[in-house]
């Protein structure tokens, strides 16, 4: 069972890593309200999507996570493998996952 207190904490991290490499952004794009349309291409919109789309779901109660086995790691992967800068955020959205 997902401690919330971990789960806030581990988002709390990827949050901080994700400013710290620049990636998180202040204002919410206009695609958020209608994401489904929004077509992930590049490492800035799958940080975007992360940012307001992934992360706020994961902070819902688990009961009203429609796919809690949905797992992070192999899209981050497809966008943030091959920059070093990433490892660290990749390795916490590891930990997410596990969570």
């Amino acid at each position: 069972m997902t401690s919330t207190a971990n789960l806030e904490e581990k988002i709390a991290e990827i949050i901080a890593e994700m400013k710290r490499l620049g990636l998180y952004k202040k204002i919410t794009p206009g695609w958020v309200n209608d994401y489904s349309k929004q077509k992930i291409a590049t490492g800035e919109d799958f940080a975007g999507w992360l940012q307001f789309v992934y992360l706020p779901n994961r902070q819902q109660p688990i009961a009203q996570i429609t796919d809690q086995n949905t797992m992070i790691v192999p899209q981050a992967m497809k966008f943030f493998c091959d920059d070093i800068k990433k490892g660290k955020l990749l390795q916490l959205l590891v930990e997410l996952d596990s969570l």
